[in-house]
């Protein structure tokens, strides 16, 4: 790859990484509004479901990219890293999970916390198969 085409590359996986995370903000946002007028504790669930629904659909997304798209050469390339390495990795959020997880840890919700992470991460790759599967 040139100097050029690796400036695009990172122009373009800068680019779709906004859009992920701008998208992530969305729902977290859309969540706690919708989640304003509940009562404890499920106005405190409203952000960890939030993470785990933005994270859902970027794993989603991911398995119909790769099935679509896969690792193209040429303009294909740039499209995949855009809407995988930018966009999907924009949209998920591990740091955001694990606060969540330590968060329900510090209020003592153990059994919460450990339903929340296993959720997470079986419910995660559940999605990036249906992913695949979808777009094969």
């Amino acid at each position: 790859m040139s100097a050029g085409a690796y400036l695009l590359a990172a122009l373009l996986v800068g680019i779709g990484g906004g859009l992920g995370a701008a998208t992530r903000w969305g729902i977290t946002q859309l969540a706690e509004r919708a989640g304003a007028s509940w009562r404890p504790p499920v106005s405190e669930l409203v952000r960890p479901g939030a993470t785990v629904v933005a994270n859902f659909l970027a794993c989603f997304l991911l398995g119909v990219i790769v099935a679509r798209i896969g690792s193209a050469g040429g303009a294909g390339e740039y499209g995949y890293l855009m809407l995988s390495v930018g966009f999907c990795g924009g949209l998920s959020t591990l740091s955001s999970a694990a606060f969540d997880i330590v968060s329900l840890v510090r209020r003592r919700s153990f059994s919460l916390a450990l339903a929340y992470l296993l959720l997470s991460i079986g419910g995660g790759m559940a999605v990036l198969w249906l992913g695949l599967v979808i777009a094969s």
